[in-house]
């Protein structure tokens, strides 16, 4: 209270004209020069209207970063976070995890397999040219050719390739291309009455989904257990895990 006492009257009514106007009361501290606590005494009882209110939280969320403040923030944070910062992979590192990937699973590996497949391409200047520097030969277009798994099954894809040559690591007798009961659709596989699909284009494609919703019909009239794939199941961690579910599924 007695800190009030220093400042004028000319002051104390400036804020109160500067709250009427839809100031918040740390603002007219700022412009007064005063602290916000004596400004909510010298304004106490002057409500703000509803767009004053939002007019607040508008300048609330406004971004007050000034460009010279990112640089000096920039500035100072590479002066003291610089030793926590992760070193950058050299080229030859990048390349031997290529080489760590093919001898762990006996193929180069997809772009999407690699989150930070970006960086190839910013230090190669695509991946296809680090997956040659690696000594290896580039993939196909996933979708452009056709594939022979290892039993001999013509694969439409890379990615039903990959399935086949699992199913067949694992002693699983399947066949490729089964169709339905209305013969005009095909199951990428059948073991016994499962159906197992890749839905690679599923969310890409209205036709493509509706196409879904038919098999997943199909199989629940005529009774069959529909196991289904996707591309995050294949081309991530979830790789193992998904196809060990199935496999329980299959040999039960």
């Amino acid at each position: 209270m007695n800190n009030g006492r220093r400042y004028s009257k000319t002051i104390k009514k400036r804020a109160r004209i500067l709250r009427k106007n839809g100031l918040t009361h740390r603002e007219i501290a700022k412009e007064l020069g005063t602290s916000w606590s004596i400004v909510c005494l010298w304004t106490k009882g002057i409500i703000l209207t509803p767009e004053q209110k939002r007019d607040v939280q508008e300048r609330r969320y406004k971004p007050t970063f000034t460009e010279e403040r990112r640089k000096k923030l920039s500035q100072s944070a590479q002066i003291h976070l610089s030793q926590y910062w992760k070193k950058p992979y050299s080229k030859k590192e990048l390349l031997e995890k290529v080489q760590q990937f093919y001898l762990e699973h006996g193929r180069i590996p997809l772009k999407r397999e690699f989150n930070m497949y970006r960086e190839y391409q910013q230090r190669f200047g695509s991946w296809n040219k680090a997956i040659r520097l690696a000594g290896f030969e580039p993939n196909s277009v996933i979708f452009s050719k056709k594939f022979i798994a290892k039993d001999g099954h013509i694969c439409d894809s890379f990615a039903e390739k990959i399935i086949d040559d699992w199913l067949f690591r694992c002693n699983i007798r399947h066949e490729r291309n089964f169709p339905y009961s209305n013969q005009k659709m095909t199951a990428d596989f059948a073991v016994g009455n499962i159906r197992i699909e890749y839905f690679g284009l599923w969310g890409l494609n209205k036709t493509y989904n509706q196409g879904i919703q038919v098999k997943r019909k199909i199989c629940q009239k005529d009774n069959l257990r529909l196991l289904e794939i996707y591309p995050s199941d294949l081309f991530s961690k979830n790789f193992k895990s998904c196809l060990g579910e199935i496999l329980k599924i299959l040999k039960n």
